[in-house]
């Protein structure tokens, strides 16, 4: 055999085991990762009559993937907004660095160094926000209505490079070791007035100063309001926290209580000490989720769908993540599902574009536009479309195999970032029943084209092998 030969059926080998694909980038080119362990230490201060926030943030990246790294990205949605405020540069060890915007809302942050496998880096990031009243698609996230300030989406966070987009979720954002708020406002507050996940540290009965401390946690949000009440359950070793201003907490915690339960028998037990859900000041609009924390507009704060979809969120999304930018069915359609059998309603749509639709198959502007709600919009073909799909695929697996399978699908990928593939892999693999006919009836990748995410226009057609 000729060296040539050999070199080739060498080379031939390794792209069919997929060892070339371990290789790390070249050392000429940027190389960055979203592989790395993060912890972020924000000390804020509140001005609340105005919106104002000015903070500091400490951000600790470990590489943990298998080569070198020369920058990170960070997702800055208030810079959509025009909220944002960077008078001051990005520090590396007191030295600072030459950042630059690679999309409306991505900063790029160069590393001074090489950042080798396993080594850490800890990034200085001060940053302010004149939070106004957002509207649009951005109502229950970042915003300030009627005296309530609503803090979500709000910090510098490691993502991939992409932007904010006025249909779906504006952020991709991966599992953090640890997120820490050190708040202090500029007039005493109740202690009630600050609703965060993980309060570690609140006034006796008024004052400046709270601390909120969350681990394992994707993203972190609170909400501020000197008129919350606060209405409390139990729920296993979980407490609930609902805190409301224009209505009775309790509806809003018994639904919420009633859905966690039952989740965690579907689903596999919730793992955080607390779930925390709070009324924002906007009336309408779309409520929100975040990792153990729901913001509720004000004409949702006793919607039983509501209430049962987003704490399904805490499931899909909050534990088990997904690039909600390219594959948005894989918390929006599981948490309509969720929703609904909970509920004990059937489906409602009329869709006819494939579930697994990137957002950018709808146009839209960075923060408002795009179609939600007609037959082939948003929600119909992603949430409603999606929970036919998801009964197609039970109907054919059978409840025991199909509950036992996505039990197991949230415990193999919790505070990971999982796809569709490998969810599609992972249920055929847990039944003897053909799903393929389920998935090329609703899916793209299996009858329909796919949208290219960088050019949003279709790709060639292809099936399941």
């Amino acid at each position: 055999m000729s060296e040539r030969r050999a070199l080739a059926l060498t080379l031939a080998a390794c792209l069919a085991t997929g060892a070339l694909m371990a290789l790390p980038p070249a050392r000429s080119a940027a190389a960055t990762t979203t592989q790395v362990t993060q912890r972020y230490s924000i000390v804020a201060t509140l001005d609340v009559a105005t919106g104002r926030l000015d903070a500091h943030q400490s951000l600790t990246v470990v590489n943990r993937a298998g080569h070198d790294i020369d920058h990170v990205n960070l997702s800055v949605i208030p810079r959509a907004l025009g909220y944002l405020v960077m008078d001051a540069p990005v520090t590396i060890d007191g030295e600072a660095v030459e950042t630059s915007w690679t999309t409306g809302t991505n900063l790029r942050v160069p590393l001074h160094q090489p950042l080798a496998p396993h080594r850490s880096v800890t990034l200085d990031v001060p940053f302010g926000l004149r939070v106004g009243s957002t509207g649009g698609a951005f109502t229950a996230r970042l915003t300030r209505d009627r005296g309530v300030l609503s803090f979500a989406h709000w910090f510098p966070i490691l993502s991939r490079e992409h932007d904010a987009y006025g249909v779906g979720d504006p952020q991709v954002s991966y599992t953090a070791e640890l997120i820490r708020l050190d708040l202090t406002t500029t007039a005493p507050l109740p202690r009630d007035a600050v609703a965060c996940p993980g309060l570690v540290r609140a006034p006796a009965t008024s004052g400046t100063r709270w601390t909120c401390e969350v681990g394992k946690v994707r993203d972190f949000s609170f909400v501020v309001n000197p008129a919350f009440r606060v209405t409390q359950r139990r729920v296993g070793f979980t407490t609930l926290r609902v805190y409301t201003e224009t209505v009775d907490g309790e509806r809003t915690a018994d639904l919420a209580a009633s859905a966690m339960s039952r989740l965690n028998e579907l689903f596999g037990t919730y793992p955080w000490p607390d779930l925390v859900m709070a009324e924002v000041g906007a009336t309408d609009g779309f409520s929100m989720e975040y990792p153990r924390a729901i913001h509720l507009t004000r004409g949702q704060v006793t919607d039983a769908y509501i209430i049962n979809h987003e704490t399904a969120h805490q499931w899909f999304y909050a534990q088990v993540g997904n690039d909600q930018q390219l594959e948005p069915w894989l918390d929006e359609a599981f948490a309509d599902f969720s929703a609904r059998l909970l509920m004990g309603i059937g489906e409602n749509q009329c869709g006819t574009r494939a579930v697994d639709s990137p957002v950018f198959a709808w146009e839209a502007g960075a923060t408002t536009g795009g179609d939600w709600t007609s037959c082939d919009g948003y929600f119909q073909s992603v949430f409603y479309q999606g929970t036919e799909f998801i009964n197609a695929v039970r109907a054919r697996m059978g409840d025991e195999a199909f509950f036992t399978a996505m039990r197991e699908w949230v415990a193999d990928n919790r505070f990971e970032v999982a796809t569709g593939r490998r969810l599609l892999h992972h249920l055929q693999a847990s039944t003897d029943a053909d799903l393929l006919p389920a998935y090329r009836a609703y899916l793209s990748a299996y009858d329909r084209p796919l949208i290219n995410p960088q050019t949003r226009r279709p790709l060639p057609r292809h099936t399941a092998g």
